[in-house]
């Protein structure tokens, strides 16, 4: 292995490194330990001697046309924490309860777990105000509907196919046999398989708006609230609860006319506001865009999402300046009326908006900052129903 640094033209701002960061880990697995000087004047990365030179090259293409893109833009930011200005975090967090049990597959019990259900429950309440109409959703999509949602355009390398062996008896009974004293998959597995018309869902949401196709709704006609198990593949990017492969979100959809559905995003961006004032949390909500995919147009959709305010994230801090995106309130224009033809009652196609909240970060973020023992946190959390036995089994135990 070698270590290389690339010296850049002029420094990368922090829009520009967050974008570079999420981009970089699909140029090749083999390269690791990609991180920035503190100035950003300089990107660092370890990978394999023989491929070091390619790697630079490609490295240096994607941040050229990165900085390029994003030069004259700033990060619009509507809300920071008071708890930003002095954040304080956790020396020393248990993590015993977390238990990792393939790649970025996570078990959870005890506080951490209990954190989990708090924070479900917290965010379906995001809901409240407009009576959110509870919606179960599968956790496979067929592959029509996610192309449709232009994911394998833009997302293609968060895709987990769901597919089956061929229904061919001979071609089963072949796998059979190969695999009666396999530990795992062997290498001519692939071939057996059928083509994938399923996917596992990267996001609920999308769900929705295939389930409304064809149809006519009311100016705000349509508001769900939905949890599901999500999956997207994130290579060497996938780490602890910060990014895992099969995690789960908690979503508020809004579906109706353009100017109604921004009046709730800008309710529910005020909530989230107070959500994190409540709970002592260091944070901002801030404009941010999604990790399109590699690729010349990447950085113009991009730009349109940090430009457009399209796309708030909540952001939270992490030790050493980190900082982790637990959530999202996002508008999509009326792109998904239009693809699934959901129109609005005297006007034309639907305008939507996605409130989101990956679950597992905010345990992560929240342990980070508040530590894990629920007796010395934020009266909002420390008195909930979740926690009631754990705050007084602390007590308990410090006596």
């Amino acid at each position: 292995m070698g270590t290389y640094t690339i010296r850049l033209t002029a420094p990368a701002h922090e829009m520009a490194r967050e974008e570079i960061l999420k981009q970089a880990a699909f140029i090749s697995k083999e390269i690791t330990e990609l991180h920035f000087s503190e100035d950003g004047s300089e990107i660092v990365f370890s990978a394999p001697a023989a491929r070091g030179p390619d790697l630079i090259a490609s490295v240096q293409t994607l941040a050229s046309r990165t900085q390029r893109a994003l030069r004259s833009l700033e990060r619009k930011v509507v809300f920071r924490s008071s708890d930003m200005n002095v954040p304080h975090f956790s020396d020393d967090v248990d993590f015993s309860d977390v238990h990792f049990l393939g790649t970025g597959q996570v078990a959870m019990e005890g506080v951490p777990l209990a954190l989990f259900r708090y924070f479900d429950r917290a965010f379906e309440g995001f809901g409240s105000p407009w009576q959110a109409k509870p919606l179960m959703t599968p956790t496979l999509i067929p592959t029509r509907v996610l192309a449709r949602c232009d994911y394998f355009r833009s997302f293609p390398q968060y895709v987990t196919f769901a597919t089956h062996l061929k229904e061919d008896v001979a071609v089963i009974d072949g796998f059979r046999g190969r695999h009666q004293t396999a530990d795992d998959l062997d290498s001519a597995a692939l071939a057996d398989m059928d083509r994938p018309e399923a996917c596992l869902s990267p996001a609920v949401c999308y769900h929705v708006y295939h389930l409304y196709e064809g149809k006519t709704i009311a100016p705000l006609g349509a508001i769900h609230g939905i949890c599901g198990k999500c999956f997207r593949f994130e290579s060497t990017n996938i780490s602890d609860l910060r990014r895992l492969w099969d995690f789960t979100m908690r979503e508020v959809v809004f579906m109706g006319a353009r100017e109604e559905v921004l009046r709730a995003r800008e309710r529910s961006i005020e909530m989230m506001a107070d959500f994190l004032r409540t709970h002592q949390l260091a944070g901002e909500i801030r404009t941010a865009s999604d990790p399109f995919f590699i690729s010349p147009e990447a950085t113009s959709k991009t730009y349109f999402q940090l430009s457009s305010d399209s796309k708030f994230e909540v952001s939270l801090l992490l030790p050493h300046g980190e900082r982790l995106a637990v959530g999202s309130h996002n508008y999509h224009s009326d792109f998904f009326g239009r693809i699934f033809n959901v129109n609005v009652e005297g006007g034309g196609p639907m305008h939507s908006v996605c409130v989101a909240f990956g679950l597992e970060r905010w345990v992560h973020a929240f342990l980070q900052q508040h530590g894990d023992k629920p007796a010395s946190w934020p009266d909002p959390i420390r008195n909930a129903t979740e926690f009631a036995g754990f705050a007084k089994n602390h007590s308990a135990s410090a006596l």
